[in-house]
């Protein structure tokens, strides 16, 4: 029931945003004695704070040990979205003709880190927790230097945004917003898990999992005013960026299937193998999982903010980073399996079941 309560709330959250964009204005520009409140920004860091925090000190101890595997995975991570992302700007806005300003918004999505909230996702759907984690780490530590390379060269080539981007402090310190924003608020999160007490961090996990979903809904609503009351008006223009977005998920997903493959290699042929044993198999379908997450969920929310801060003006923008997130999210909700049980973990439903 909880993937239909976040789908049902974040709806509820986008129509506030069209119908009733009022309060969450105000708060966007907030001032506190004539200085303005990134509150965005603010809520953004919070949720990823809390994601650092949420992580088990084994799994910081475990990304310590195996430190380059998990820079070797979390950078071709990047090169799903981003392959997936030039087909869809050659067909969309190359072929067909769509509007600029959803061929950009499909690159920014691209060239975002991997999403926190596939953390919470390979939990329920049972991937290897650790590995998602690393790859939302070390994705979220080269950030800085890959994401504004990518959205600056894609502004360049689409001929779009270049005015609104050589006006904003983001073409000369984009990288220091996801360094401020994004990465330090993981990295103090990791640094609070790993330092507090067991029993007192099993303490407050729970409890920042629900400030986290609470954040996430009302940063969705945040992001959403400056665009989403366009289409109370004009609703048609939902169109071009539903279809840009339901692009890349589809082409990502396609190319997610043989990702893990090739960077998994042999431990992922597990039926070809000698000597692989029914866990093994079980960890790599959990690895395979979580790669899948890591290649097609994007950190639509830190999109968002830098789409409504660099980039107010073009709506499309926007509209098709709003788009993409509730497609990623119906996606793994309704359509993602989930890795068979291993052995163990079946033997301990069968006792359960008998004790209960």
């Amino acid at each position: 029931m909880h993937k239909f309560q976040t789908l049902l709330l974040l709806l509820a959250a986008y129509a506030a945003a069209t119908w009733l964009p009022g309060p969450g204005l105000e708060l966007r520009g907030l001032t506190v004695g004539g200085v303005v409140i990134p509150t965005p920004q603010i809520l953004l860091a919070g949720l990823l704070l809390n994601a650092g925090l949420c992580a088990s000190p084994a799994a910081v101890r475990a990304m310590l040990v195996a430190r380059q595997r998990w820079l070797w995975l979390a950078f071709t991570a990047w090169l799903v979205p981003l392959a997936a992302a030039l087909l869809t700007v050659v067909g969309l806005w190359g072929l067909l003709g769509a509007p600029a300003g959803v061929a950009l918004g499909v690159v920014i999505v691209a060239a975002m880190p991997v999403a926190n909230s596939s953390v919470g996702w390979a939990t329920s759907l049972g991937g290897s927790v650790p590995l998602s984690l690393a790859l939302l780490v070390v994705g979220t530590a080269i950030s800085p230097l890959l994401t504004p390379l990518v959205i600056e060269s894609a502004a360049g080539a689409l001929g779009t945004a270049e005015a609104a981007l050589s006006g904003t402090p983001w073409s000369q310190g984009m990288g220091l917003f996801f360094a401020t924003w994004v990465l330090l608020p993981v990295l103090a999160g990791l640094g609070l898990a790993r330092c507090l007490p067991a029993h007192r961090h099993q303490q407050i996990v729970p409890w920042a999992r629900r400030c986290s979903f609470a954040i996430l809904i009302l940063l969705n609503y945040l992001n959403g005013v400056p665009s989403l009351p366009t289409l109370a008006q004009q609703p048609h223009l939902l169109g071009w960026p539903m279809l840009g977005s339901a692009g890349l998920l589809l082409l990502s997903t396609a190319c997610a299937r043989w990702w893990p493959r090739l960077v998994l290699g042999r431990s992922w042929n597990s039926p070809q193998t000698g000597g692989v044993t029914a866990g093994d198999a079980h960890d790599a379908a959990s690895e395979q999982l979580s790669l899948t997450l890591a290649g097609v969920m994007r950190n639509t929310g830190a999109a968002l903010v830098f789409a409504g801060a660099a980039l107010p003006e073009y709506v499309m923008v926007s509209l098709t980073i709003i788009a993409y997130t509730m497609w990623q999210h119906c996606w793994v909700g309704f359509f993602l399996p989930r890795p068979a049980p291993s052995v163990s973990e079946r033997r301990c439903h069968v006792g359960q079941s008998l004790r209960d």
